[in-house]
C-alpha cells in the first residue's frame, strides 16, 4: 500500500543520505572539457617561452636549435598532460561524491512528491544484483547494479522502496531514524 512521505521523513532521508540506496548518475555532473579552459596550459607555456626569447636574447642567438626545442618540447608536453588533468579532475568528483554519500545528488534527484511503499522481498543474487519481491500484490524483479550506498538485502524481509511513480526509486535501510518508513499506513 503506497502512503505520501512527510517532510520531516523526506529530511531525514536527506540528513541520512548513507541509508537511501539509489542511482545517482543521472545529477552526478562530470568535468566538461572546455576549449577555453584547454588552452590555458599551453597559453602560459607559450607566454613563459616568449618571456625566455624576450628576456634571453643573447642566448636566443648563440642556441637557436636548444631554444626551439625546448619550446617545442613544453608545447607538446603541455599539451598532451591535458587528458590526463581532466581525467583527474573527473575522479576527484566522483571520490567527493562517495566520501559524502552522494548527498548532493541525493538533493538533486530526491522529488517533492514522494510515495513510499513496502515490499516484501522474495530472494536476493548479490552477485547480479537482483531480485524478486512482492510490491502490491504482485510477485516481480528488481535490480539495483547501479545504485550506491549500497547495503546488504535480505530475503524474506521488508524494504522500504521510495519513488515518484516515474524515474526515481530508491531503496531505504531500516534503521532507527527510518522506522517511520516501515510502518503501514
Amino acid at each position: 500500500m503506497k502512503r505520501k512521505i512527510t517532510s520531516e521523513e523526506r529530511s531525514i532521508l536527506l540528513k541520512n543520505p548513507e541509508l537511501v540506496m539509489f542511482d545517482p548518475y543521472g545529477a552526478l555532473k562530470t568535468h566538461r572539457c572546455s576549449l577555453s579552459r584547454a588552452l590555458v596550459l599551453p597559453a602560459l607555456v607559450a607566454l613563459a617561452v616568449a618571456l625566455w626569447a624576450f628576456l634571453f636574447p643573447d642566448f636566443i642567438d648563440a642556441h637557436p636549435a636548444v631554444f626551439a626545442g625546448v619550446g617545442c618540447i613544453a608545447l607538446i608536453v603541455a599539451s598532451g598532460s591535458l587528458p590526463v588533468l581532466y581525467l583527474l579532475l573527473d575522479n576527484r568528483s566522483f571520490k567527493k561524491a562517495e566520501q559524502e554519500h552522494y548527498a548532493e545528488q541525493l538533493e538533486l534527484l530526491l522529488p517533492r512528491d514522494l510515495e513510499c511503499q513496502l515490499a516484501h522481498v522474495q530472494w536476493v543474487t548479490r552477485e547480479k544484483a537482483e531480485g524478486g519481491w512482492v510490491l502490491d500484490g504482485r510477485e516481480e524483479m528488481f535490480g539495483y547494479a547501479s545504485y550506491v550506498n549500497c547495503f546488504a538485502i535480505e530475503s524474506d524481509t521488508d524494504l522500504a522502496v521510495i519513488g515518484d511513480g516515474g524515474a526515481f526509486w530508491a531503496f531505504v535501510k531500516r534503521d532507527a531514524k527510518t522506522e517511520s518508513l516501515y510502518r503501514t499506513a
